[in-house]
């Protein structure tokens, strides 16, 4: 399957719910993983097509002890693919590394998020108002030049119209080395 650009933008509301959101998440509703096959991950002349995964989520301004942070990014290069992971729980640093990773393990987390359409989600503008004391959180993909974000608040989470999102968000926080 080769990964085609959507070129979608999409405004985003500061709650993370909007009218565009709303209409296409009914559509997603009962969202299944899709069966597509192999996802093309490498050009012509053998290297890793460009790509870079980054997942951002935190509590926002809670007491010490409920705070944490979890920062994923998974990148490709030409030669080596890289899982970087920071967690902070209870403003306690208690991961922080970065790790090779192996192109069996990258091909299976690459399926794994196409399977869910992470390539078909469109580019969602960032939340222009914030409110106090609520995180806004993201998940950014690209590969080559497919492009897709979507922004989040945590109670955005517990829809049940989240099933695509929180799929896709649920492989990263798997990812491990």
């Amino acid at each position: 399957m080769n990964a085609e650009s959507n070129g979608k933008t999409v405004p985003n509301h500061p709650t993370g719910v909007d009218s565009h959101k709303k209409e296409k998440t009914k559509k997603l509703k009962k969202s299944k993983p899709k069966k597509n096959g192999t996802v093309k991950l490498i050009n012509q002349k053998g290297n890793w097509i460009p790509m870079k995964l980054v997942w951002d989520e935190s509590s926002g301004a809670v007491a010490p002890e409920f705070r944490f942070a979890k920062q994923f990014q998974l990148v490709a290069g030409e030669k080596k693919i890289t899982l970087s992971r920071r967690v902070i729980e209870k403003g306690k640093l208690v991961i922080n590394e970065s790790k090779e990773i192996s192109p069996q393990i990258y091909q299976k987390w690459m399926e794994s998020l196409f399977q869910w359409e992470i390539n078909q989600l469109p580019v969602e503008n960032s939340p222009k108002e914030h409110m106090t004391g609520v995180s806004y959180n993201f998940v950014s993909f690209q590969l080559g030049s497919t492009k897709s974000k979507f922004y989040y608040i945590l109670e955005d989470r517990n829809q049940p119209e989240w099933t695509q999102k929180n799929s896709i968000i649920k492989i990263i926080e798997r990812m491990k080395p």
